[in-house]
C-alpha cells in the first residue's frame, strides 16, 4: 500500500480535480483506492457528490479518534472516500484539539491493514497549515500539480525548499513523487516557458504527459462525478488515462500496460537506427563516379550555332515596321482607357461598408491612425478581415500597454459585453483572450471589444 498526497501551496491549481480523477482511473484499472479530503472546503467530497450533514461521521471523527476508518468511508465509482466538511475549519482554530497533532492522519491510516489498498491518496488544501502538514505527514510520496502561471510554479519552489524541513522533523520517507502540469495550452509562450523551467529545474520529477485544458473536466466536478462518469470520450478523460498510465509506470513496480508495451519496444529499437547510416555512405561513395564524368558537358557547345540563327530572324522583322499607318488606329484606344480607371476606385470601398452594416460609420483623423497602426501590426493576409471589422466600429481610443492593469480589467469586465484580442511576438493574428495568464509579454497590441460597436486599443 502507497500513500500518496496531492500538495501544492498555490490554490487552483488542479490537485483536487487530479487527486479525483487519477483515483477513478486506478480504480477503472482493477486497483484498490481510497481517497481523504483533508481540506476544510469538502471540493474533494463534492467532486464525487458527497454532502455530508453535520451528524455523518467524517474525517475530523476520523482524525480525533471518535470513529473508525470502516465507520467513515462512502463509497463513489468503485472508491472508499473519507468525506470532510467545514467542521475541520474549527478544529484547526483548535490549538489544543485532537486534531491540532501533525501526525493525527498518519496514526489514523496506520491501522489499515496493509493489503487492503494498493493506493490512498490525500488531498490537501493550499496552504501550509495544520492539514497540510498532516498530508505531508502521512505520505510516502507527493504529487505537485500545478497549472501554466506563474504563481504555482512560485508555490513548487516553495513546497520544495521546505521539504528538507518536513523530513527532518515530521516524515524521514517524504520524497516528491512527481510534478502534474494541469489546465496546459501549450499554445501559450507562457505556459511552454514555465514547462522549460520546471524541466531544467527539476528533471525527470515533471510528469511528461500533462492535463490539457478541457472544459469537460470542470463541468464533471461541477455534477458530482470523475471525467471518466461524465464524459469518458473527451479530451479531458483522454489527457488523465495517460497521466495515469505514468503514475503506474512511476509508483507500481515497472508496471507496463498491454496497449503500450509495443510503442515502448518501438522506441527502443530506434538505437540499431545508425546501422543503416553506414550504409548510405558507401552510396555516397559511388556518387563521385558519375561527377567525374564531364562529357554531357560538350553538348552545350553547339548551342552557340543555333544562337546566330535566332539572330538571323529578327533581321526581317525590322523591315516590316515600315508600316507607319496603323500607329494612328491605338492612339483614340489609349484615350478611353483613363476613363474607366476612376470608375472601379470609388467601388472598391463599398463592399467594405456593405460588410458591417448598412450605413457607413465615419472615424475621425485620430481613430483612423489608430486603425492604420492595428493594421500595420498585421500580416496581409489578416489585414482584410481585420479592416472590415474596425470599420464597422463606433469610436476607438489608443491606450499603453500596461499587462497588470490589462490582466485586472480582464478580471472585472463583463464577459458578455466585452471580447479581448491579443497580439504579441508569438502569434502574427489576433487571437481571443480567455483567462488573465494569456496576456504576456512582449505585447505588441491588445483590442477591447465591446458588443456594442466601440473599441479600446492597447499598444
Amino acid at each position: 500500500m502507497m500513500i500518496i498526497g496531492f500538495c501544492n501551496l498555490k490554490g487552483g491549481v488542479g490537485k483536487t480535480t487530479s487527486c479525483q480523477n487519477i483515483a477513478a482511473a486506478l480504480s477503472k484499472k482493477g486497483k484498490r483506492i481510497a481517497v481523504v479530503d483533508m481540506d476544510p472546503q469538502s471540493n474533494l467530497s463534492a467532486g464525487f457528490g458527497l454532502d455530508p450533514s453535520p451528524t455523518d461521521p467524517q474525517v475530523f471523527d476520523l482524525l480525533s479518534g471518535a470513529a473508525e476508518w470502516d465507520d467513515v468511508i462512502t463509497s463513489r465509482e468503485g472508491i472508499d472516500i473519507i468525506p470532510s466538511s467545514l467542521s475541520l475549519v474549527m478544529a484547526e482554530l483548535n490549538d489544543n484539539g485532537p486534531t491540532s497533532k501533525k501526525t493525527a492522519l498518519r496514526d489514523a491510516l496506520s491501522k489499515i491493514e496493509a493489503d487492503r489498498y494498493d493506493y490512498i491518496l490525500l488531498d490537501s488544501p493550499p496552504q501550509l497549515g495544520i492539514f497540510t502538514q498532516n498530508v505531508l505527514g502521512a505520505s510516502q510520496k507527493i504529487i505537485v500539480p500545478m497549472d501554466g502561471g506563474f504563481y504555482s510554479l512560485f508555490g513548487l519552489r516553495l513546497l520544495d525548499r521546505s521539504m528538507g524541513t518536513f523530513r527532518e522533523r515530521l516524515n524521514p520517507e517524504l520524497e516528491i513523487g512527481g510534478i502534474l502540469m494541469t489546465n496546459y495550452n501549450p499554445r501559450l509562450y507562457i505556459s511552454r516557458q514555465i514547462y522549460e523551467e520546471v524541466r531544467k529545474s527539476f528533471g525527470e520529477l515533471l510528469f511528461e504527459s500533462y492535463i490539457r485544458q478541457n472544459i469537460s473536466i470542470v463541468e464533471a466536478s461541477s455534477v458530482g462525478m470523475s471525467i471518466f462518469e461524465y464524459e469518458p470520450k473527451s479530451k479531458g478523460a483522454e489527457c488523465y488515462r495517460t497521466v495515469t498510465e505514468e503514475f503506474l509506470r512511476r509508483f507500481d513496480g515497472g508496471y507496463v500496460p498491454a496497449n503500450e508495451s509495443v510503442p515502448e519496444s518501438e522506441n527502443a529499437e530506434p538505437a540499431p537506427a545508425p546501422v543503416p547510416e553506414p550504409e548510405t555512405v558507401t552510396v555516397i561513395e559511388t556518387l563521385p563516379e558519375p561527377e567525374a564524368i564531364p562529357e554531357p558537358e560538350p553538348v552545350p557547345e553547339p548551342e552557340p550555332e543555333p544562337e546566330p540563327e535566332i539572330i538571323a530572324e529578327p533581321e526581317p522583322e525590322p523591315e516590316i515596321p515600315a508600316e507607319p499607318e496603323p500607329t494612328p488606329e491605338p492612339e483614340p484606344v489609349s484615350a478611353p482607357e483613363p476613363e474607366p480607371e476612376p470608375e472601379p476606385k470609388p467601388a472598391l470601398p463599398s463592399p467594405i461598408v456593405q460588410v458591417p452594416g448598412e450605413k457607413r460609420v465615419t472615424l475621425g483623423a485620430y481613430e483612423e491612425s489608430i486603425k492604420q497602426d492595428v493594421l500595420d501590426m498585421l500580416p496581409e493576409a489578416e489585414k482584410g478581415m481585420w479592416m472590415q471589422l474596425l470599420s464597422s466600429v463606433t469610436d476607438i481610443s489608443r491606450g499603453e500597454v500596461d499587462v497588470r492593469s490589462l490582466r485586472e480589467d480582464f478580471e472585472d469586465s463583463d464577459k458578455d459585453r466585452y471580447t479581448f484580442y491579443i497580439l504579441n511576438d508569438e502569434a502574427d493574428s489576433f487571437w481571443p483572450v480567455m483567462y488573465p495568464d494569456q496576456i504576456i509579454e512582449p505585447l505588441r497590441c491588445v483590442i477591447k471589444w465591446d458588443e456594442y460597436g466601440s473599441a479600446e486599443v492597447f499598444m
